[in-house]
Order: structure tokens, then C-alpha cells, then sequence
């Protein structure tokens, strides 16, 4: 066992998790805290910033005890797109707005007529953004805004709590839709559009830099020592791709948390734009990622097992005995995994799940397995849309909640028709911030301790009879997904 830690803290959707790294990339302690999110009105979603913070301290000082090492670094990730306003006094004024919240549809797509976001960005407008949920807060809420003095991003509230400093990374920052290409710089002209002034926004620091240090006070919350050094962070998709391994050119990166997402590497500042990708500035400086959006990746078979039963939903082992059971194809069922809206390739926030070619004779197992199918041909959506638009991606990578399931993963070989390997260390977002913290304390490079610390525990090879039956099946689902779009 090493003789110290290294602590990252991923911010998600649904729960905060954190991970105690060895000098190896062992886990040597993994704990996770829920919170809820709640929904005033349809379309909306929020947070507590409090629960954030208090599910922070309540799972580090698990994790701490349970390590049983020093720690040695803290490194941060977390959920894209959420954001708290501030008082005077650091206070958060409201519960915090997430990314999951689309009540700013009107202002979307007023905001897209104001400006080029493409060439500005990189990346189209969305509901998904912090700006146009700024946008709506100035027309809805102005009292709230004339009281607040700074915006924290998600990941960066946690920062300063732990730091008593307030500042993002380039990745947070690009997917405001308030910073141009590469995430270095806060743009006045699109803040300008919500009459954000940009002194309210944080300054952006590498991912990989010394953020700050742990006050007394929150080492007393969390049960660390105080004047451990604390990383700037990424957001959780920047954090994935180190956790992932994606450091070279080469490899995709599909993992099913809440939301999917498929993540290349590109080296070029300003990738072609492509149907449907995202533009993400990586953890390590002067490289972009490309990603490929699943709204509902792990939140499909997580929906579905909540509405089983009344009682008691089944475990997700039962889940899996019972799509186990039902051939590869689902026998003609198909499931359109767009319960939060469609992403890539689409870019369409009002679409809507849907299940097809339903029959007497489907049971609760073909269900199972369509959801479960649907999502992986999401993800092959994403895979074709990336290999598209660039060359020399040769391996996929899986990982997070969903790739637990060996069902699941063999699917995903099936549906891509190539090897998909396991990655050893599932909560590849908390294992990039642990590696970003680590770096920030070591002044080692990032892809150095990615190359050495992420291992790959498994590889699922494709089924030639289930890629064919998949790959038909596949086409059909295309077509659903057409008309779909068409009329939605």
C-alpha cells in the first residue's frame, strides 16, 4: 500500500463521490453521498449547494478514515453547467440552477440570433448552458441578480469551501457559452447578452494548477489536515478523459453515469465543426475533446427500473438476469433513450423517449435489454459522428456506473462491432480529479500519471451473430429516431 492518498471529489448529478487514489491508481477508498434535485415547476431543476457541500464533508471524512494514509493532494470535478449566485458575503442566494434545467428554451433561441456562438465558441447554444438560464434569471428574477456579486460554477462552490478561493477551469468555462474557443478567456459580448458584467465570473486557471489550500476550517468538515494543496479541477467531462486514459490520440472514451458521453482527444484548437459534437477543452493545456452527448445514458435503465414496481423495484443485478435471458435485438423492440432530450447527433432538447414494435409477446426482460440496446446505439451515433471528423481512433474505452453491468459492456461491443475494453477504476471523473490534484501537488505532468495509473481490467469481444442481428436492428432505430425529430 502507498504511503499517502491522493483525494478527488467528483461533483455529479446525482450524488457527490470521492476517491482515495494510490501511487499505482488503486482505489483505496471510494465513498458517495446522494443529494436531491428538485423540480419547482416542469422543465426546471435544482439544487441545494448546502447538500453539495455537506455530502463534500460527510464522504470525505468516510473516505479519509477509510484510506487510512495521508493525503497528499485534492484535485475537483464536476457536473458541467450548474451554477450558484452569491451575496456579499460568499452566501449562495438561491439554490443552485443545473444543467439538466431547460426553462431557458425562449431565451436560447433569442440569444442564437444575437451572435455567432459557433464561431465564437465552438459549440452551438443550448438550453444546457449557463448563459441563457442567466438570460432568464434577468428577465424572471432581477432582484436575485442585483444581490449577487459572484458566480460560482458547481465544481468551483466546492473550491471555495475547501480553499476560501473562487476560480474555474477552461472546461467549465467553454460551456457557459460565456467564453470563446479554448475556455481561456471570459468573452464581454456574450456576457454582455445576459448584462453579466465578467468580473462576477470566476478567473480560469489551468485544470492542473494549485487552486489554493485547505483552510482550518474545512479541514475540521472534511477530516483532513489543513494546507493541502487543491487543484483548479475540470469539469467532470475534462476529468473523465484523464480518468479514462485519454491522453493520446487514439481512443474514445464512452462512459454511462447519469448522462453518457464518447470523448476523443483532438490536438487542434479549432476541430471541424460536426454534427452534433461538443466542443470541451481538455484537462491538459492547449488540447481540446470532442464529445458526443447521451442526455440519458445510465438515467434510461435507472427511469425504467423505477417504474417496475410500486413497491420495490428490482436490483440492477435482476435487471440484468432479466435482460440476459431475451436474445440479442430485444425481438424487434427498440428503445429511443431521449428521456432528458436528444444531444448528438441531433441537437434536439425537445425530443422525447419512446419504445417501438412492442407486442403482446415482449416481457419485462426485452424491455430491459431495449433500454439497455437503445443506449448503446446512441453511443455508436456518437462513435460514428467523432470517427467522422477525425482519424486514428482505434480503441473504446468504457467505464462509470452503467459499465458495472458485464451485460451492458458486451452489448456495447456487439452494437459497435469492435473490442471494448473495462476500465479498472470505474469513477473515471473522481479518478481524473484525484490525477489533476496529484499533478497540481507534484508539478508531474498530467498524462504522464494518467499513462501509468489508469489500467484496464477487461476486454469484451464483439459477437459476430449478435453484431449482425445488432446492426440491423441498429437501422431501424435510425429511422425511428428520423421520424421522431421530424415530428417532434
Amino acid at each position: 500500500m502507498s504511503g499517502q492518498g491522493y483525494l478527488g471529489i467528483d461533483l455529479g448529478t446525482s450524488a457527490v463521490k470521492v476517491l482515495v487514489l494510490d501511487d499505482d491508481g488503486v482505489a483505496l477508498a471510494r465513498i458517495s453521498r446522494p443529494y436531491s434535485t428538485h423540480a419547482p415547476q416542469p422543465g426546471w431543476a435544482e439544487q441545494s449547494p448546502q447538500d453539495w457541500w455537506q455530502a463534500v464533508c460527510e464522504a470525505t471524512r468516510e473516505a479519509v478514515l477509510t484510506a487510512a494514509v495521508p493525503i497528499a493532494s485534492i484535485g475537483l470535478s464536476g457536473q458541467l453547467n450548474g451554477f450558484v449566485l452569491l451575496d456579499q458575503q460568499d452566501q449562495p442566494l438561491s439554490d443552485a440552477i443545473i444543467w439538466l434545467d431547460i426553462r431557458a428554451e425562449e431565451q436560447t433561441s433569442r440569444l442564437a440570433q444575437l451572435a455567432d456562438f459557433e464561431a465564437i465558441t465552438g459549440n452551438a447554444l443550448s438550453p444546457i448552458c449557463v448563459l441563457p438560464k442567466l438570460a432568464w434569471l434577468r428577465e424572471h428574477r432581477p432582484d436575485l441578480l442585483a444581490r449577487t456579486r459572484r458566480i460560482a460554477l458547481a465544481k468551483d462552490y466546492i473550491l471555495l469551501q475547501l480553499t476560501g478561493v473562487l476560480a474555474t477551469d477552461p472546461s467549465d468555462a467553454l460551456s457557459t457559452a460565456m467564453a470563446a474557443v479554448g475556455g481561456t478567456a471570459w468573452s464581454t459580448q456574450l456576457a454582455d447578452l445576459a448584462s453579466i458584467d465578467t468580473r462576477m465570473l470566476p478567473p480560469i486557471q489551468p485544470s492542473a494548477g494549485l487552486a489554493g489550500r485547505l483552510t482550518t476550517q474545512a479541514a475540521e468538515m472534511t477530516g483532513l489536515a489543513p494546507d493541502i494543496p487543491v487543484a483548479t479541477g475540470a469539469g467532470d467531462v475534462a476529468a473523465l478523459a484523464v480518468g479514462c486514459g485519454i491522453v493520446d490520440a487514439g481512443s474514445i472514451a464512452i462512459t454511462l453515469g447519469t448522462a453518457g458521453h464518447a470523448v476523443a482527444q483532438s490536438m487542434t484548437q479549432r476541430p471541424d465543426q460536426a454534427s452534433g459534437l461538443w466542443q470541451v477543452p481538455h484537462a491538459i493545456a492547449d488540447r481540446q475533446l470532442w464529445l458526443g452527448l447521451i442526455m440519458s445514458g445510465g438515467l434510461s435503465l435507472s427511469w425504467f427500473r423505477s417504474i417496475l414496481a410500486h413497491a420495490k423495484a428490482p436490483d440492477f443485478a435482476k435487471l440484468e438476469t432479466l435482460a440476459a435471458a431475451v436474445p440479442a435485438g430485444s425481438e424487434g423492440a427498440i428503445f429511443l433513450p431521449f428521456l432528458e432530450g436528444a444531444s448528438t447527433p441531433y441537437n434536439r432538447p425537445d425530443a422525447r423517449g419512446a419504445f417501438f414494435r412492442l407486442s403482446s409477446a415482449h416481457t419485462t426482460g426485452h424491455l430491459i435489454r431495449a433500454v439497455m440496446e437503445g443506449v448503446a446505439y446512441n453511443a455508436r451515433q456518437c462513435v460514428e459522428v467523432l470517427e467522422t471528423s477525425a482519424t486514428g481512433h482505434q480503441d473504446i474505452r468504457l467505464a462509470e456506473g452503467g459499465a458495472q453491468s458485464p451485460l451492458w459492456c458486451q452489448i456495447f461491443a456487439d452494437t459497435l462491432g469492435r473490442p471494448v475494453q473495462l476500465i479498472a477504476e470505474r469513477d473515471t471523473s473522481a479518478a481524473g480529479a484525484a490525477i489533476l490534484g496529484r499533478a497540481a501537488a507534484t508539478d508531474a505532468a498530467v498524462e504522464e500519471i494518467a499513462r501509468s495509473a489508469v489500467a484496464v481490467e477487461r476486454t469484451f469481444e464483439p459477437d459476430p451473430d449478435h453484431v449482425e442481428m445488432l446492426g440491423s436492428a441498429y437501422e431501424r432505430y435510425k429511422g425511428f429516431c428520423s421520424s421522431i425529430m421530424a415530428n417532434a
